[in-house]
């Protein structure tokens, strides 16, 4: 019985996403982060350790991410602003879960100009004062109103020469019924100086900041600052810049408070402002400061460490250090504490969690995620696992981690070239890159052992080989016997998921390389059947667009096979492992035959037995459905073809559907379900009749961007073991696995 399309759901089973590094791109609140991962914001439930969903409004990448401060519900409203200019309040819907989920509520446009950060607070009930920077050296505040969602702007600084690289609001204890006269902002600016404005109001409608005071103790850019209200009423402004320090002002009303630098003592309103510490510890720029509720201070360093600070006896001491000197991590981008967890996030978008535990912090779970386009996936054989290659340069194992759950559990592959395509074969892996050359990778020990543990994947054929690493200087991974390795293989699951330990422990040895391709490698595809893999290279000329095929236990050249004009865009076995399909640029696609020839060492050639050219674009999708009777092209003009097989084994195109987009990807499972991914990120779910005239192509369910990609989706797959499970990759360096529901 074919399914209505109103009877079938599709929801996201594991989203893997990273945050973007760039500044303030993070927020923790109880249960949950908020992050920008590209374009999207990133929802993260940290009880359920996974990424719940990602919300698409930007049109660039997002740089900043921040809660609006509320005199009402906390993290009810999210402030962010992206590189095209785009500056968002999104507000937090209704849900019976911990971590929620939001809607972009007030949208601003800017034109022609990329926002670096932002900063938002409520003034009155449905009255919000924004306030972000641009790269042109302008500080932009708005005034929003619930009511009507317009974007009044009230002030436009600028600084022509000079920039600012931080903007934060806060409001002093009240005092009255007039919040606006306890509101102050504050700017780090690249002179090394923080400006703190108070809030002039001239009328309801026309109000602006008034430089009061000018705070001098860096030595370079101050890149970021914070505040925080002490019980007393004292309110701490902390200021962290690119010459390592951390320099703490207090602004207080009390008149025995004294200074040991007279000359430093600021008024502010009716508050003295004194200079109070200079926080040395750090050897790295300082990149982010937040305080908590207690007035512990937490900083986030190029150094590669994040520090939690306590004052004792007016004295500010380091009560916990974080992070791997030394390690394979840059240095962090940003850092949160809330309660009893520690998070913060580093050059390459990983999100490090930990929490205190029985006196000691914890390591948890990662967040990890590309942060490249990525370019390939594959799952294995069997169905256990998901790999994927980017570039970032960087292949990745994906498994399942519990009920619901997936995790990164392995990196086989840390190359210095992007990496464009990827196929598992058997337990092997085997990667082509721009560097022109395939290499085949075996798995070691702990990787069974990962899977073993984390996945309940039990697989028989263990590997002698203990662990890899890559030597100075060079690109191929090498066997690693050392007995250090006897101890990793214990560690508990929580630190076997950590991103140091996933760069540092989990690299696959190289046991091939194979050199015959001229251009960057495209396309790659492995036999289910024989030891076979074939591979097709960029290329503008019909001389160097042949596709190779290699034998995979001799690691032999088994001959070139010209048919293609330009590049081989796609290249996929059939089941039985008899056919080969092949799709090209230069807009035709071909069925070529495996032949194969007896012996005490079997040898291969192929020859192409059917072409075609029905699509009047470049063509980016060829893959068999899983009975191997049809196989499925698509294009850029948009559309989608089904080639079913006749009596005579020809191969004739039997159903077509148009799209508004160009098709990227697309697979089918065994129940004849097409799931097709077009250029714009979105994925649509088909139903294919064979048998039926009229309705060959029926459309199921539409996948926005948020629930799919917001940019090339490059690659589709379905589980061969579970059939109404698939997964997708796209440009916008997310991969995603989805679970279809209500299937009839």
């Amino acid at each position: 019985m074919t399914p209505s399309s109103s009877s079938v759901t599709v929801h996201n089973e594991y989203i893997s996403a990273c945050c973007n590094c760039t500044y303030n791109c993070l927020e923790l609140a109880e249960g949950f982060l908020v992050y920008g991962s590209n374009h999207a914001l990133a929802i993260y439930d940290l009880e359920e350790s996974k990424t719940v969903t990602t919300l698409v409004a930007h049109n660039g990448r997002v740089n900043c991410v921040r809660f609006v401060k509320a005199t009402s519900e906390p993290q009810e409203l999210v402030a962010s602003c992206c590189s095209k200019g785009v500056l968002i309040l999104w507000e937090r819907c209704p849900s019976t879960t911990i971590a929620p989920s939001y809607e972009a509520k007030y949208i601003k446009q800017h034109e022609g100009v990329s926002l670096t950060v932002c900063d938002s607070i409520q003034i009155s009930t449905g009255v919000y004062l924004i306030g972000c920077l641009t790269t042109d050296s302008r500080v932009l505040i708005y005034k929003v109103n619930a009511k009507d969602g317009e974007f009044l702007l009230l002030q436009e600084m600028n600084f022509k020469k000079s920039l600012a690289l931080d903007v934060m609001f806060h409001m002093f204890p009240l005092e009255g019924n007039q919040i606006q006269d306890n509101i102050v902002l504050a700017l780090g600016m690249d002179n090394g100086s923080v400006g703190l404005y108070s809030l002039d109001i001239k009328d309801t409608e026309s109000m602006e900041f008034v430089l009061s005071c000018t705070l001098l103790k860096h030595e370079d850019w101050v890149r970021c600052i914070g505040f925080v209200t002490l019980d007393n009423g004292d309110v701490l402004l902390a200021s962290g810049g690119q010459d390592s320090f951390i320099a703490v002002w207090r602004l207080t009303k009390s008149q025995s408070a004294k200074s040991e630098f007279e000359f430093q003592v600021h008024h502010f309103k009716n508050y003295m402002v004194l200079f109070d510490s200079m926080i040395i510890g750090h050897e790295g720029w300082i990149n982010s400061l937040n305080w908590n509720s207690k007035g512990e201070l937490i900083s986030c360093s190029s150094d590669q460490s994040t520090i939690i600070w306590t004052c004792s006896d007016d004295i500010w001491i380091e009560k916990s250090r974080f992070g791997i000197m030394g390690g394979q991590i840059p240095g962090g981008f940003g850092a949160k504490l809330l309660n009893d967890t520690v998070v913060s996030y580093g050059f390459q978008g990983a999100i490090q969690i930990w929490r205190f535990e029985e006196d000691n912090w914890e390591v948890q779970p990662s967040v990890t995620g590309h942060f490249g386009p990525v370019s390939d996936m594959d799952y294995d054989t069997a169905g256990h696992y998901i790999v994927t290659t980017s570039h970032d340069q960087t292949t990745r194992i994906h498994a399942p981690w519990g009920l619901g759950r997936w995790h990164e559990i392995s990196r086989p592959q840390i190359h210095g070239h992007d990496l464009f395509a990827v196929r598992p074969m058997r337990e092997m892996v085997v990667s082509g890159a721009e560097e022109k050359i395939l290499r085949a990778f075996q798995p070691p020990d702990i990787f069974f052992k990962n899977l073993d543990d984390i996945s309940d994947i039990l697989i028989e054929n263990k590997s002698a080989t203990k662990a890899a690493s890559i030597p100075a200087l060079g690109l191929s991974n090498q066997s690693e016997e050392a007995s250090v390795y006897e101890n990793v293989l214990e560690l508990p699951v929580n630190v076997r998921l950590d991103e140091d330990f996933l760069r540092s422990q989990t690299l696959w040895p190289e046991i091939s390389k194979l050199y015959g391709h001229v251009y960057e490698i495209s396309s790659i595809a492995t036999s289910p059947i024989d030891a076979l893999v074939a591979s097709g290279s960029q290329s503008s000329k019909p001389q160097f667009s042949a596709i190779i095929l290699w034998c995979a236990t001799r690691w032999k050249n088994l001959g070139e096979f010209p048919f293609h004009k330009l590049n081989v865009t796609g290249l996929e076995f059939s089941p039985d492992g008899k056919r080969l399909l092949s799709v090209s640029r230069d807009r035709t696609w071909a069925v070529w035959s495996i032949k194969k020839e007896d012996g005490e060492i079997p040898s291969f050639s192929m020859e192409v037995i059917q072409s075609g050219s029905s699509h009047t674009r470049a063509l980016w999708v060829g893959t068999w459905s899983p009975c191997g009777k049809y196989f499925v092209t698509g294009a850029r003009d948009k559309k989608l073809s089904v080639w079913k097989e006749d009596s005579e084994g020809k191969y004739n195109q039997h159903a077509t559907k148009s799209f508004p987009h160009s098709v990227s990807a697309a697979a089918m499972n065994e129940d004849s379900m097409i799931v097709v991914g077009l250029e714009s990120g979105v994925i649509e779910l088909l139903q294919y009749e064979s048998e039926e005239e009229s309705k060959r192509l029926t459309s199921l369910v539409t996948l926005n961007q948020s629930k799919a990609h917001h940019d090339v989706i490059k690659r589709l797959r379905f589980n061969p073991k579970e059939k109404f499970q698939f997964a997708s990759v796209g440009s916008d360096h997310i991969v995603k696995v989805y679970q279809i529901n209500n299937v009839s």
